[in-house]
């Protein structure tokens, strides 16, 4: 795995990198560095290019002076300028929670180059746009301590606060608090938040009025106990979908891929190869 960075559309964008093959891009929680992904990366590079990007105004890339548009449709545009300046026209995504909407949104803007999509406990996918603020408020009361104390019995306590069981995490912190700290962050983060919860009232920056248009061979990824979304939610939007399956792992909160890395890893490989993987709605 390496690191680069990269302007797209005026903004300084880092990326971890590993593999060859075809596009694999992981798209990290708000709040979260791409390095949240470091147990995936090189697992998953074995048959593919997989790339993991800082979003816009997150981990070590820049951010806008000002959201012009909603955050999440600029990030998906973001995730589709990258595959383009990297050479792939056609790509596979893989997001979590506010990364799935992200995920979708590149689906929905670019139907004909997105192949297939792993959505992961994305309540910003499947939870009713009514109550999204105030699950963002809750997620921001959660991730905003980490930018006022970057240290790791912070981070510790703001990744256990979503999970299950606390996950082995320490050897992946210290790109997390390098981010946390570096000038400007929590400023980006808030403006973010604010504009997110704003727009989630607009239907062109919401997945889920239009789940029925997502064309793409999708697996959608659960944790029985995820407090941030639900498996009903979940369940409910995958029935609206041409081609999504469902797939729950026990035992596990809002983060499967750093919970339960390995079992992760080989359901978005089997998945990815053309298998059926979970459960039809």
């Amino acid at each position: 795995m390496r690191a680069a960075f990269v302007t797209l559309e005026g903004l300084q964008t880092r990326y971890l990198m590993a593999g060859s093959g075809p596009l694999l891009v992981l798209v990290h929680p708000i709040g979260y560095p791409a390095d949240v992904f470091r147990r995936n990366i090189d697992a998953l590079a074995g048959r593919f290019t997989v790339v993991a990007p800082d979003l816009p105004g997150q981990g070590y890339s820049q951010g806008p002076a000002g959201w012009t548009q909603p955050p999440q449709v600029s990030a998906a545009r973001h995730v589709l300028a990258l595959a383009t300046h990297l050479g792939f026209d056609v790509l596979s995504i893989a997001g979590s929670s506010l990364g799935g909407l992200v995920a979708a949104m590149a689906a929905l803007q670019a139907p004909s180059r997105v192949q297939d999509l792993v959505l992961i406990g994305t309540g910003s996918v499947f939870n009713d746009p009514a109550g999204q603020p105030a699950v963002l408020e809750t997620v921001y009361a959660n991730g905003s301590r980490v930018y006022r104390d970057p240290d790791t019995e912070t981070l510790r306590a703001r990744i256990a606060n979503t999970c299950f069981r606390p996950p082995e995490a320490d050897d992946i912190l210290a790109a997390h608090l390098t981010a946390y700290a570096l000038p400007g962050a929590a400023d980006h983060y808030q403006a973010m938040m604010e504009a997110l919860s704003a727009s989630m009232a607009d239907p062109d920056a919401t997945a889920y009025p239009h789940l029925e248009r997502i064309r793409a061979r999708t697996l959608i990824i659960i944790g029985r106990d995820d407090s941030r979304t639900s498996y009903a939610s979940h369940h409910a939007g995958a029935s609206r979908m041409a081609d999504a399956r469902l797939l729950v792992f026990d035992e596990c909160g809002h983060l499967p891929f750093l919970e339960h890395p390995a079992a992760f890893n080989d359901a978005v490989l089997r998945f990815l190869a053309g298998d059926d993987v979970g459960d039809r709605p």
